[in-house]
């Protein structure tokens, strides 16, 4: 599998650190780099498959937490890990789904273990797969499990919603909710089965995943932020 990353920094000393740091950690993988000096640069030119991003938080102009988020109205599966020199952010980072952070001056060792953990993650997750019948035209789809936002009951069918389509099939939600209940997915309402790796923030009855507000069941939402406070537990 080759990766593709990208590193985004204003500072060129360290877009050079990390990217001598990158070939050290994956002497003998196969990978695409690509350099931004900005978030603007990055934005304007957004690599079509991109795995990773080191992403600076403290840019001149547009921040990395701002760019994270314009990012994420568009691509919820790329991982992102801020590298930054002030570790206050974990909030912030959150709310874009980082996947951890590098506090700068990086070490190698530390920068080395987040990414091939952060390797291996991805690995894993290109090898799932929802296979579905497609009942609008009633084809066979295979549909990688990072890439589903959510589910949702739609009278008799289920609705499943992915960063680039919806796919509407007839198998019941009850089936898919066994199916995926060690891939981190929740029924947070009777309607609807969410990607807690897709969740940008939780709100007092619903959360928020892409520009979409999904209903929490009341009874529901308590247990909903201790699985989310845990995930984001395992990530730091």
């Amino acid at each position: 599998m080759v990766l593709n990353i990208a590193i985004c920094d204003d500072e060129p000393i360290h877009r050079q650190i990390i990217s001598d740091y990158l070939d050290r950690a994956f002497p003998n993988r196969c990978y695409k780099l690509v350099k931004f000096a900005s978030g603007e640069e990055l934005l304007e030119n957004y690599p079509e498959k991109l795995d990773i991003l080191l992403l600076d938080i403290q840019m001149t102009g547009l921040n990395g937490i701002e760019t994270a988020k314009k990012i994420r109205m568009f691509d919820t599966n790329v991982v992102i890990i801020f590298t930054t020199a002030i570790i206050d952010f974990m909030q912030q980072g959150y709310e874009v789904r980082a996947f951890r952070y590098l506090l700068k001056p990086i070490d190698y060792s530390d920068f080395s273990k987040h990414l091939l953990e952060c390797e291996k993650d991805i690995i894993n997750n290109n090898k799932n797969y929802l296979t579905i019948k497609d009942d609008t035209e009633g084809n066979i789809i295979i549909i990688p499990i990072e890439s589903i936002l959510y589910m949702e009951t739609d009278s008799r069918c289920v609705l499943i919603h992915t960063d680039t389509q919806s796919y509407r099939t007839k198998v019941k939600i009850n089936k898919f909710e066994n199916d995926l209940k060690d891939k981190k997915f929740y029924r947070c309402h009777r309607s609807y089965l969410i990607n807690l790796n897709k969740v940008r923030c939780i709100g007092r009855d619903s959360v928020l995943i892409k520009n979409n507000e999904i209903l929490v069941s009341r009874y529901k939402i308590k247990d909903l932020r201790i699985k989310i406070t845990n995930i984001l537990g395992d990530l730091l």
